[in-house]
C-alpha cells in the first residue's frame, strides 16, 4: 500500500461518514440557525467554512505532506535520466541555477489584478500562488521579462502580507502596483504599445515584439465571468490576442490557460528562440492534450484556470 494510500485510509478511519442520524441532525441545526443582524446566509456560511478549515488545517497539511513525499518517490522512480530535459515539463526538471545576466528583450508584463472583488478566499489563494510562481520563473528565465501587478489594493494584498511577507522584499523585475484601476497604468497618448492577452479573441500573437506591454488577467473564476478580459480591454481601447495555443493543444470547451501559465510560456518562448511548439510543450500540465505527441508528466497542482490565453 503507498504512503497516500495509508494516508487516505486513515483521514477516513479518523473521519467516518455520517450517519443517517447525523445528516438529520446537521440539516435541523442548520434551519434553527439564527443569523446575526446585517448578515447574509452566504457569509455566514463563508464564516463557518473558515472556522473549519482552521480546525482541520493542521491535519490536511499532513496529508499533502504524505503526497508530496509520495510524488517525489515517483517521480525520483521514473526519471531514467535527469541530465536529458529537452522534452520533458520544466516543472520537473531540476531548477537550473540563476542566471547572472539576463538578456535584454524590451517587453514588459502586466498582471492585471483589478478583479479581486470576483474571487472567492481560495481563489485568492490560488492567484498568489500564480503570482508566486511567476515570480520564481522570471529570476530563473534567461532573459529579462519584467512583471508588474497592478491593483495590488485589496484582498490579494491581504493574503501576500499574511502568507508570502518575503515579497517585500522582491526587488527584481517585480512591483507591486497599488493603483486603483488598470488605466491608471496605462499610457493614455499611446495604447497601441499595449495587448491585452485573452482567449476570447481571433487575433493570435505569433511572436511577443519589443517595446509593447501585454497585459495578462489575474483572475481565477472558473469561467463564472465570460467575455471579462476582453470586454475590459475594448472599452480601454486597447489591442487584444491570444498564444497561439490552437496549433498545439486539444482542449474541450475555451482555450483558458492559468495566469502563470501564461507568463511562464512567455519566458519559454524567448529562451527557445520564438518556439511556441516547445514551450507549450514544456510549460502545460498533463491534462492539457498536446496535438502533435503527449506531454511529459508533471507534478499534480491545484486545478485553476484563469481568464487568460
Amino acid at each position: 500500500m503507498s504512503d497516500q494510500e495509508v494516508a487516505t485510509k486513515a483521514a477516513k478511519k479518523r473521519n467516518p461518514p455520517p450517519t443517517a442520524e447525523e445528516i438529520e441532525q446537521l440539516r435541523q441545526a442548520k434551519q434553527s440557525v439564527v443569523l446575526p443582524d446585517g448578515m447574509s446566509k452566504n457569509e455566514w456560511k463563508r464564516i463557518q467554512k473558515q472556522k473549519k478549515w482552521e480546525e482541520t488545517k493542521e491535519e490536511y497539511r499532513q496529508m499533502k505532506r504524505v503526497k508530496k513525499k509520495a510524488a517525489r518517490k515517483r517521480k525520483h522512480q521514473h526519471d531514467d535520466d535527469d541530465n536529458d530535459n529537452e522534452n520533458k515539463n520544466y516543472h520537473t526538471a531540476k531548477k537550473t541555477a540563476l542566471p547572472t545576466v539576463q538578456s535584454p528583450t524590451d517587453v514588459k508584463i502586466i498582471f492585471d489584478c483589478e478583479f479581486d472583488d470576483l474571487m472567492n478566499t481560495k481563489e485568492i489563494v490560488s492567484m498568489s500562488n500564480q503570482i508566486t510562481r511567476s515570480y520564481s520563473a522570471m529570476r530563473h528565465c534567461t532573459h529579462s521579462l519584467p512583471i508588474t501587478v497592478s491593483s495590488f489594493n485589496k484582498n490579494l494584498k491581504s493574503r501576500f502580507d499574511k502568507s508570502v511577507p518575503q515579497y517585500t522584499l522582491w526587488n527584481k523585475n517585480i512591483t507591486f502596483n497599488t493603483n486603483d484601476t488598470l488605466s491608471d497604468l496605462l499610457n493614455k497618448e499611446d495604447l497601441s504599445q499595449y495587448v491585452y492577452l485573452t482567449a476570447d479573441t481571433d487575433e493570435v500573437i505569433e511572436s511577443l515584439e519589443p517595446h509593447k506591454t501585454y497585459i495578462i488577467g489575474g483572475i481565477v473564476d472558473k469561467n463564472r465571468h465570460k467575455l471579462l478580459c476582453v470586454n475590459k480591454a475594448k472599452e480601454l481601447g486597447l489591442k487584444v490576442g491570444k498564444l497561439p495555443i490552437d496549433k498545439y493543444i486539444e482542449i474541450n470547451g475555451r482555450h483558458v490557460l492559468a495566469t502563470s501559465h501564461v507568463y511562464e510560456l512567455c519566458c519559454k518562448w524567448f529562451e527557445n528562440n520564438g518556439d511556441w511548439e516547445t514551450a507549450f510543450n514544456q510549460v502545460l500540465p498533463p491534462r492539457k492534450k498536446s496535438k502533435n505527441e503527449p506531454i511529459n508528466d508533471s507534478e499534480e497542482e491545484p486545478s485553476t484556470e484563469s481568464n487568460t490565453s
